[in-house]
């Protein structure tokens, strides 16, 4: 497995003088020259693992155009049992980031099974356990999350499927509960505990952005699960109101060193600014329950 996650991942920069195919260019900004930018040769591997087919589908695709050149064909049922049973290891996680994000045909796949708990109890049992867990790791985890709540029909499954049980939540049992109200706490204590440790915006927004593209689609969302959401709600104004505040008062305060109090200043303009982006996320979110699935959600008013 880790030697090819080094043979998908590997990418072989193009030397100066050698020429540049137009499909191998990568440019991190639109302004950048061409001669400027890193360019890299077409890594074999990576295109075989991104155009893998399913070992159960014809040869010939739906639109019945024959694969051109050779293609890997796999047994997506076998990986995707496979994958399930070993994403405790960090290259596991990775080959499934790899497949979901790069190769069409398996997030399809992975995105029409019923059994999406397979996956999915994993990575949130993970996700529970983020204080053992590197920033890079629970990054990963969160950005296969974030591509399969892309897409409807996976919102509107993981709240239709029923857990019987959660033997690794702590907090308190879980019975009976749907594997989207799970996702909904599991993400709002990543969140809480990314405030409190890491710190790090781009992963809260992940979070936030996983739970706007659920909220539309939630279906009887957990007394839980809504109670942890609102309350979400209210840690993200007590902390935005506690900043506006400090900010009032060093706007007030004249000091002796302007220097320093403009330093402080923009500190708290910044951390101000971020907050509002998430009280606004926040309100997006239970905005979009409430306006899209309120009859099936009484939980969410009661909280």
């Amino acid at each position: 497995l880790l030697v090819l996650l080094i043979l998908i991942h590997y990418r072989k920069c193009i030397s100066m003088n050698e020429s540049i195919p137009t499909d191998g260019v990568y440019m991190s900004d639109s302004n950048t020259n061409v001669k400027d930018a890193p360019a890299f040769h077409e890594n074999p591997y990576c295109k075989a693992l991104n155009n893998a087919k399913d070992i159960q589908f014809d040869h010939a695709d739906v639109e019945g155009n024959a694969q051109n050149g050779p293609v890997v064909r796999l047994s997506f049922a076998s990986l995707f049992d496979a994958l399930g049973t070993c994403l405790k290891d960090e290259s596991s996680v990775l080959l499934l980031y790899s497949l979901v994000h790069g190769n069409c045909d398996f997030q399809e796949y992975v995105l029409v099974r019923t059994d999406l708990d397979t996956l999915l109890m994993p990575i949130l049992e993970m996700l529970y356990n983020a204080s053992r867990k590197t920033s890079n790791q629970i990054y990963m985890l969160l950005i296969i999350l974030l591509i399969l709540s892309q897409d409807s029909t996976f919102n509107a499954s993981v709240h239709k499927l029923v857990l019987p049980s959660v033997p690794w939540y702590q907090e308190r049992l879980m019975h009976q509960t749907s594997l989207g109200s799970l996702m909904v706490v599991v993400l709002i204590r990543t969140i809480k505990y990314n405030l409190s440790k890491l710190r790090d915006v781009y992963l809260h927004t992940n979070c936030l952005a996983i739970l706007a593209n659920m909220g539309p689609h939630a279906h009887r969302l957990s007394a839980y699960a809504s109670q942890r959401l609102v309350s979400l709600f209210d840690m993200l104004s007590r902390k935005y109101a506690k900043l506006a505040e400090l900010k009032n008062d060093k706007a007030l305060k004249v000091t002796s060193d302007q220097m320093e109090a403009d330093i402080i200043s923009d500190d708290t303009s910044t951390e101000l600014h971020i907050y509002t982006d998430f009280l606004r996320i926040v309100l997006e979110i239970i905005n979009a329950i409430l306006t899209y699935a309120l009859p099936r959600n009484p939980e969410v008013v009661y909280a």
